[in-house]
């Protein structure tokens, strides 16, 4: 659990989530029970940290889930969400994500 609370999947590139929040889709570079991180896109006029985003994640496995949460942070490459309560992931999904990825990716960790 690399000192973490939570379990962290790091995806591998070929199967990375997708966010849309609105008419923008960024691709997800991990995610935890509480959190996701995803690409950083230039936009036109990005929120700002704290403020609250609402979309919908598309999972590895095919699942797809509305979520809503607040910004934390944003750096060069990438946007931190930490997910409001109703829209964390359960750590069954987690677990259920992590199987498909080691059955796609053998050798990934």
């Amino acid at each position: 659990m690399e000192g973490r609370a939570e379990y962290r999947i790091v995806y591998p590139i070929l199967a990375r989530p997708v966010v849309t929040m609105g008419e923008f889709r960024f691709v997800v570079l991990n995610c935890s029970e509480r959190g996701i991180r995803i690409a950083q896109r230039a936009l036109p006029d990005p929120p700002e940290p704290g403020t609250t985003v609402t979309g919908q994640l598309a999972l590895a496995q095919g699942e797809v889930r509305p979520f809503s949460g607040r910004l934390l942070r944003l750096d060069s490459d990438s946007w931190v969400i930490e997910l409001d309560g109703d829209s964390r992931i359960p750590l069954p999904v987690i677990y259920q994500e992590q199987r498909y990825l080691r059955s796609r990716f053998p050798d990934w960790r």
